[in-house]
């Protein structure tokens, strides 16, 4: 592994935040057991004062992580890239890494939706003097150790297996999977102008259901509604980004590389342009467990959901907004300025 100092600040980062949160589970799963509102007694205080601290730890560790992924992120686009033999951008850099790359990503991710859902219920929790779901909490923080352990675990694995002597193929593995014109005109054996035109309708889907939660009264069906088109969204979003609208930041067909767009020649566009997408990503799902009767069924705990409901379909709503920007915007400017599309 090479030392370069943003790798070894990622590393360490993700060390001290899964320390932090190992000290946080430890009480956690004292909570679990024993917390008990109605009790006055000597240690369910400590355990009360034991939660704050440990609120703080996981607000910390959360930190990091977000820290970590943004640099790690831009070391695999904007630095490994020069370190790897024949990378031009990410894609030579996740080959580089053989299996670990893409298993990192993953992990991560999945870290990252419990570190975001946990978030949301403790903005919840610390919203009423009672404080009725921190048991509840309690266990999403038991849940997000062994996330971040596999995560770290996996981090370095990825990091520690790159080859910086053979040679990669980079943006030419991509090419590699097309016999022919038609096939990288198609993707899944759909049109890209089809996925385009489903990106379009899931899109004034989306705006629809997020904007019925924002207004709406009965949540509980319409988070759910919202879940299902956001899966749908998500991958429409990212294949029709990919396959068709990039080209517009790029400037030239068939260019089906998603790294590229973090690269400063394009502008830097991909970190809005997936912040945008991951934050539809990590809200919704926010979204649908808010409104479970496990949370929003708690007597003192449904105004406060309800309100902070409204607050995330809004934030999905402008998030959805960001990302039709930056990606359709290019598009419509291209057209506007030279009177065609980008197709062939």
């Amino acid at each position: 592994m090479t030392r370069h100092p943003l790798l070894l600040a990622v590393l360490t980062s993700d060390t001290l935040g899964f320390l932090l949160l190992l000290g946080a589970s430890i009480t956690a799963f004292r909570i679990t057991l024993h917390w008990d509102p109605q009790d006055t007694g000597s240690r369910q205080l400590r355990l009360q004062a034991l939660s704050e601290t440990t609120a703080a730890a996981i607000v910390w560790a959360f930190g990091l992580y977000v820290f970590t992924t943004v640099g790690l992120v831009y070391a695999i686009t904007n630095i490994l890239p020069d370190l790897v033999p024949g990378a031009m951008c990410g894609t030579g850099v996740l080959q580089a890494m053989r299996s670990g790359g893409p298993r990192m990503l993953i992990y991560r991710f999945v870290a990252l939706s419990l570190f975001w859902t946990w978030w949301r219920l403790e903005k919840v929790n610390r919203a009423l003097p009672e404080a009725p779901l921190t048991s509840f909490n309690a266990r999403c923080v038991l849940l997000l150790l062994p996330a971040c352990a596999l995560a770290l675990h996996a981090s370095w694995q990825a990091l520690t297996a790159m080859e910086y002597q053979q040679p990669v193929d980079c943006c030419a593995i991509i090419y590699d999977q097309f016999h022919s014109l038609g096939d990288a005109r198609r993707t899944m054996g759909v049109g890209n102008t089809a996925w385009v035109g489903a990106f379009g309708v899931l899109t004034l889907a989306m705006t629809a259901a997020a904007w019925a939660v924002w207004k709406g009264r009965r949540r509980r069906w319409l988070s759910l509604l919202l879940t299902c088109l956001a899966i749908g969204w998500l991958l429409v979003a990212a294949i029709a980004l990919v396959r068709s609208f990039a080209a517009y930041h790029y400037g030239v067909l068939h260019h089906y590389c998603p790294w590229c767009l973090f690269l400063p020649e394009h502008r830097l566009a991909g970190f809005p342009l997936w912040t945008a997408w991951l934050f539809v990503a990590l809200e919704v799902p926010a979204i649908l467990v808010m409104s479970t009767r496990v949370v929003s069924g708690l007597p003192a705990v449904a105004p406060v959901v309800e309100g902070e409901s409204r607050k995330a379909a809004r934030r999905v709503l402008l998030a959805i907004m960001i990302f039709v920007l930056l990606a359709v915007g290019p598009a419509v400017w291209w057209r506007l300025q030279f009177g065609m599309w980008l197709t062939g």
